[in-house]
């Protein structure tokens, strides 16, 4: 995925770019459009739609970033760079840079210290430090849904580029027919699609539900494809990450482990499925071996300077810069199978997440490219 990013913005990225026949054509393009399909992994395409089009266009599979999930993922799609250099590594993300545990998405505040900013501008400011990668020479444009168009993030990842909101599939794709039809210069087209992540967290991965929405997406998708017959433009159409399964009770929640919630400075970073851990100096020693009494049936305890040493989060990462090493701090506790683990305030009903990600099984990393090059035809669905 790091690799594909690097390729269709052409950054300085530590990753190399792509390289696959179906791309040979890809910077010649005028149109280039990149449609990310939220939570559609290989695995879900294979149950949800086994003959379906996009399943039988697949060009190949491509590996998600670490933590496979839409935080680190979209903001690699979006700055050309993995996981070590954009430092967004999960859903709750440990941000001392504000003395706080923030969300990155919608930029909230899951725990507050002495020294966070009020002000969501300045919170923004000091969170969000790379570079969006929509910056030219091509014309830059974003599709997203209306409710997350102006979010802070969207803002910032956006870059120089025009915004455009939609407001349902046949909205998305009629936008993105005309601005195929119109361009009159080289363009860049991001398109998003959350809802499929969003069904598989609250029904589970296989639900009807699931299946009759990507049957949805996977018709308007076939669609427009055929209408970039003989017409120059490119279309990628890929994912962030892919989803599990965790039975209800296989997510566990730290808050009935208070010997080991004892051990830390703040709440649980990350993800259901990859918990990074700020330890009190005065546990570090034992921690690993509480860990592992207490959830080693459920999740392997690493030094996170484990998986610093070995790039899990991708190469390239600045010596100089302090803020991934401070984002996973002491201890990771990767998750097995298909258990999870959940840090919610006290005083927060538990909630109902069936669906979840972040991990390393295939189900979670492994997602599907499709390239559509107009130039060379489309396939039809039949």
């Amino acid at each position: 995925m790091a690799n594909l990013a690097a390729r269709l913005h052409g950054s300085h990225s530590p990753c190399p770019p792509l390289q696959h026949p179906s791309l040979a054509r890809l910077e010649q393009a005028q149109t280039i459009i990149l449609l990310v399909i939220d939570g559609m992994g290989c695995q879900q395409l294979a149950e949800l739609s086994p003959g379906g089009w996009l399943r039988q266009q697949q060009t190949l599979p491509l590996t998600s970033v670490f933590p496979s999930t839409t935080t680190s993922a979209i903001t690699t799609y979006l700055t050309g760079l993995p996981p070590s250099v954009h430092t967004l590594t999960g859903w709750h993300l440990a941000a001392p840079e504000v003395d706080a545990v923030v969300t990155p998405l919608p930029l909230t505040v899951r725990h507050r210290g002495r020294h966070t900013p009020d002000d969501p501008a300045e919170l923004a400011r000091a969170v969000y430090r790379t570079p969006s990668a929509l910056t030219g020479p091509r014309r830059q444009i974003v599709l997203q849904p209306n409710y997350i168009l102006d979010s802070a993030y969207s803002l910032h990842h956006g870059g120089s580029a025009a915004r455009q909101g939609w407001a349902s599939y046949e909205d998305l794709f009629r936008q993105l027919d005309t601005l195929r039809r119109e361009a009159s210069a080289p363009q860049f087209i991001y398109a998003y699609i959350p809802d499929l992540d969003s069904i598989m967290h609250h029904k589970g991965t296989t639900h009807p539900r699931c299946r009759q929405l990507l049957q949805r997406i996977e018709a308007h998708c076939a669609a427009f494809a055929a209408t970039l017959s003989g017409r120059d433009a490119v279309l990628c159409i890929s994912a962030d990450h892919g989803q599990m399964d965790i039975p209800p009770p296989r997510l566990l929640q730290l808050r009935d482990f208070p010997e080991l919630a004892a051990c830390l400075r703040q709440p649980l970073s990350g993800e259901p499925r990859v918990a990074f851990c700020h330890v009190k100096p005065e546990r570090l020693v034992d921690f690993p071996q509480l860990a592992a009494r207490l959830l080693g049936h459920a999740a392997w305890c690493l030094p996170a300077t484990q998986l610093l040493d070995e790039a899990w989060f991708g190469p390239g990462a600045d010596v100089n810069d302090p803020r991934l090493a401070a984002r996973v701090g002491d201890y990771v506790l990767l998750l097995k199978e298909d258990w999870g683990l959940l840090d919610s305030p006290a005083d927060a009903p538990l909630p109902k997440l069936l669906g979840n990600h972040g991990g390393l099984s295939a189900a979670e990393m492994m997602v599907p490219l499709i390239v559509i090059d107009g130039k060379e035809g489309v396939a039809s669905d039949e």
